[in-house]
């Protein structure tokens, strides 16, 4: 492995090498010379660079390797201060690693820059289609190389923006070295997902910088992974599961680097890590819903396990924990689903909640039926099943349902925003 090098160090591996000399090319028009490029060729894929004195190192892998572990074995072979992923058959425009220096430069503190990025076909002509406006995409038109191209506007990096690889920031990708080793790398068994996986161990750790210019050429064509119906399929389940395991992490980190609270409001005394609690768990008296103290937009995450029930006013309090989260903020539910028998057995409870509760909070057509409702939420994840196979024998189902605030400044979140349904 080596130690030091150029300050960009490009990494690409590749199974078909169809594209690698187009690659090459768009890395000897850049306006920074200062980078290496590291191709590992998988499996029985073989090519060999140009005249390039030395700045491209291929790695012959011999062997079939699963995508996590040919970018791991590319990252180690890298030298730069500043890794930028440049899959096998995609283009880098000509001002992009100045571009990336430029905005790691500006910002000290961040770990992750990406960019917008345009899509070509097979043969290079731009490919005009669009991802659908009512998920939050919106497009830029501009020319290259006097051809009419549209650039895809790349989201904000939101919690739910990056724990969702359909929504998480695009091409170009790049990061620090230094970021990338402390959070381990890429996940050698990963043979899917391994750029979702990183990017939310990243985000974890430190700020992400859009680049508000299209920096990057993404190729369509029959060969691409997605374009697999089968390893589609298993895309849609593992961006789900790899989203509950990371979207709560990456929204604590998140409020924590924008500087707002945290709060938990559960039924047990076992505190959550990375939060303040709003109940003395030891006190069932305590089990009472008042956020009168707090301040308006100052907390970033709620957390509310098995607590919402407790209430005997469901929009008064989502008003008030509306009132109390940032633009953005994110509120997390865990509630006893009135499609299962836990959804009445609490003698505390006094209002039952299932996954169409949260509607009236984040349609339309249901929040104007509610008098002097403000809460004004869209969903991030919405899930009803039994936490455990204890809760399954016994049907006690849950509604999870994460909300994101939506307040004027919040970011562009990718899915449906606030959609009306037709009445009934």
């Amino acid at each position: 492995m080596l130690s030091s090098g150029p300050r960009f160090s490009v990494f690409t591996p590749s199974h078909n090498p169809r594209w690698l000399d187009e690659c090459y090319r768009s890395l000897t028009q850049q306006s920074v010379k200062d980078w290496e490029w590291v191709v590992v060729l998988n499996g029985e894929a073989d090519w060999s660079p140009p005249d390039s004195e030395g700045l491209v190192k291929v790695i012959r892998a011999g062997r079939n390797m699963g995508v996590g572990e040919a970018k791991r074995l590319a990252c180690e072979w890298a030298g730069g201060e500043i890794l930028v992923e440049l899959d096998h058959d995609d283009i880098l425009l000509p001002g992009a690693l100045s571009r990336i220096g430029r905005a790691f430069d500006q910002n000290s503190s961040a770990v992750f820059a990406y960019s917008h990025w345009a899509q070509i076909n097979g043969d290079g002509s731009p490919d005009l289609t669009e991802f659908a406006a009512e998920s939050g995409w919106e497009y830029a038109t501009w020319e290259y190389l006097g051809l009419p191209m549209k650039h895809a506007l790349a989201l904000e990096s939101t919690p739910h923006n990056v724990s969702y690889i359909w929504y998480a920031p695009n091409h170009v990708r790049s990061f620090r070295r230094s970021a990338y080793m402390r959070v381990g790398g890429y996940d050698s068994s990963l043979h899917i997902l391994d750029d979702q996986d990183l990017m939310a161990r990243l985000y974890e750790l430190g700020e992400f910088i859009r680049i508000d210019e299209c920096l990057y050429l993404q190729r369509m064509h029959d060969g691409n992974t997605h374009r697999d119906r089968e390893v589609n399929a298993q895309i849609q389940v593992g961006t789900v599961q790899m989203y509950d395991r990371y979207f709560e992490r990456a929204a604590l980190a998140w409020a924590r680097r924008s500087g707002l609270d945290a709060l938990e409001a559960r039924r047990d005394n076992v505190a959550t890590a990375g939060y303040r609690t709003l109940f003395d768990a030891t006190e069932p008296s305590s089990h009472t819903w008042d956020l009168s103290h707090i301040p308006d937009g100052s907390v970033g995450v709620i957390r509310a396990q098995e607590t919402l029930p407790l209430t005997a006013d469901p929009a008064s309090l989502m008003n008030e924990l509306y009132r109390v989260l940032a633009p953005g903020g994110v509120l997390i539910t865990i509630t006893p689903s009135s499609e299962g028998r836990g959804g009445f057995q609490d003698p505390l409870a006094r209002s039952a909640w299932n996954e169409n509760s949260f509607w009236y909070y984040t349609e339309d057509v249901y929040r104007k039926r509610v008098p002097g409702l403000a809460a004004r939420f869209q969903i991030s994840r919405s899930v009803t099943t039994f936490p455990s196979e204890w809760h399954k024998i016994r049907e006690v189902s849950y509604a999870f349902v994460n909300l994101i605030a939506i307040k004027s400044g919040v970011p562009r979140n990718g899915g449906p925003l606030l959609a009306s349904q037709p009445e009934s």
